[in-house]
């Protein structure tokens, strides 16, 4: 009896350690996913734009929306998405993103509003992102404060 309860617990461990690796959204071309942020309340939404013409998927554009809470409304806070060599974009100049709570303040940051809530959108060639795992930082002073879950975009 005490070696079938050993062998069951070690059976139990390795499906423990086997379930923890991170899981990654997949987002279908044509559709919006909500994405959570991990260290924080929030969320981020991958939009795709209506591709005009003959265009194929890879010359699509994506709305990348990011909506933060939690944040300090005094901090500034930087935006980006990059995959795993920390290739990718920071949000910005203003012309960019579109801001609906929060301010700008110079030419890649932004500040929350009095509730620190933070929504930035900004749109995004695929190309940047096509095939490839990905996350969306929000980082206070060079220091990520939140980040989304993994995601990759699948045609």
């Amino acid at each position: 009896m005490r070696s079938i309860i050993i062998i069951l617990l070690g059976f139990g461990l390795v499906l423990t350690g086997c379930s923890n690796e991170e899981s990654v959204t997949e987002v279908r071309a044509y559709m919006a996913e909500d994405i959570p942020l991990e260290d924080g309340s929030g969320r981020v939404t991958i939009a795709f734009e209506q591709i005009i013409d003959d265009s194929s998927i890879e010359d699509g554009i994506i709305d990348v929306i990011v909506l933060a809470k939690g944040l300090k409304p005094t901090a500034n806070y930087e935006i980006s998405l990059e995959g795993d060599n920390s290739e990718g974009v920071v949000f910005g100049p203003k012309e960019n993103v579109e801001l609906r709570f929060g301010t700008m303040v110079g030419g890649t940051l932004f500040q929350p509003n009095e509730q620190g809530e933070l929504y930035v959108s900004m749109k995004n060639p695929l190309r940047i992102i096509n095939g490839k795992e990905v996350r969306v930082y929000v980082s206070e002073n060079g220091k990520e404060v939140m980040s989304s879950q993994l995601f990759v975009v699948s045609k």
